[in-house]
């Protein structure tokens, strides 16, 4: 009877398993799916919408993300595909429409982009953008001493 009750929790774990199966596998390919909605700052639209208490200016950093045609407010996951479109938030934190590909993690609201469309935008204006705002963050965060609380820069709405 135990080996029974073993066995049962064993398989159950790996029927389990095989559910989650491809959310950290380079191979994900069926669960891709492409969205329509526009790019926005994260932090000041949660802030217009709900009264959050986002201090986007600190260090000019706006978060873009993703609002998709149902209204779900995505954050884009930071990796080699979407550190650009998070960083280029001068050019896309005002209701950029874009279409997504990629993969959602519910549990979480990110998205992880596999490939985007911003319209009206070329990607060599974003990539330019996000590399000039690295260089600005980069240089603000080596100023700030031990202790110091964070000080506005860059634009604020």
């Amino acid at each position: 009877m135990k080996k029974l009750a073993a066995l049962t929790v064993v398989f159950i774990f790996a029927m389990a398993s095989l559910a989650f199966a491809g959310g950290w596998d380079k191979e994900k390919g069926m669960d891709k799916i492409t969205l329509k909605g526009n790019l926005l700052c994260v932090g000041c639209s949660l802030k217009k919408l709900n009264g959050a208490n986002a201090e986007c200016s600190l260090f000019a950093h706006h978060a873009v993300g993703f609002k998709t045609e149902d209204g779900t407010i995505w954050n884009i996951i930071d990796n080699a595909k979407g550190h650009d479109i998070i960083r280029a938030h001068t050019l896309l934190e005002k209701n950029v429409p874009a279409t997504v590909t990629g993969w959602i993690y519910p549990i979480a609201h990110a998205i992880e982009i596999d490939s985007i469309d911003v319209h009206g935008v070329s990607m060599a204006d974003i990539q330019k953008t996000a590399w000039e705002e690295d260089q600005m963050i980069a240089k603000e965060l080596m100023g700030r001493k031990l202790g110091q609380a964070p000080t506005p820069a860059g634009p604020s709405h």
